[in-house]
């Protein structure tokens, strides 16, 4: 009886020391990506504090990869970090849903579902624009476009998204976790600057 006592006080220390030394290494990687990175992509302050503020770091990997450029459009894709976290938390879902023994028309198969096709979604996600339009994606595929001349503001939203806003109050949410993220915002910011 005093072993297993013993064992789950251990077992307890041991998970307060690895939960503080993941903590540690958000801190760091956070103050070390920070010099690093273009602005509002690396989680600061208060955001390291809320649960996401990891995967929002794990997001970076392939933030620095070259964009697609064709005939004056440029291609951004969601980074090779964003798509592993869909992706990752897909097979942690079905591998728990497996052991769990759920019953496959339950509530665990909509949320796999639903996970499935944000992990798809983030797959083929693709923000495009040249000198004159700005094609943006739907939250169901399909694009939305906009002419630049027409953009009056750009916002962030929940430390993952920024928020287009045009003339005659369209807004269009866009993912900042693509590839080409800076150049995108510098357009973004030249344009507002010339309205």
């Amino acid at each position: 009886m005093q072993a297993e006592g013993e064992r789950f006080v251990w077992t307890l220390l041991l998970a307060l020391a690895a939960g503080a030394a993941f903590f540690v290494l958000r801190l760091i990687l956070a103050w070390r990506l920070r010099k690093r990175m273009p602005a509002g992509l690396v989680p600061q302050g208060n955001e390291l504090y809320r649960p996401d503020g990891m995967s929002r770091i794990v997001s970076l990997i392939g933030i620095d990869a070259l964009a697609k450029e064709t005939l004056g459009t440029r291609r951004l894709q969601a980074t090779l970090g964003l798509k592993l976290l869909y992706w990752g938390v897909l097979v942690a879902l079905v591998v728990t849903s497996v052991q769990m023994k759920a019953k496959v028309p339950g509530i665990e198969t909509a949320i796999i579902l639903l996970v499935f096709w944000l992990a798809l979604h983030t797959t083929f996600y693709e923000i495009s624009y040249d000198r004159d339009t700005i094609t943006l994606p739907r939250w169901w595929f399909g694009h939305t476009t906009h002419k630049w001349r027409e953009l009056e503001a750009v916002t962030e939203r929940q430390g993952w998204f920024l928020a287009f806003h045009f003339r005659g109050g369209k807004v269009v949410q866009a993912h900042k976790y693509v590839v080409g993220y800076a150049a995108l915002r510098e357009k973004a910011q030249a344009v507002l600057r010339e309205v």
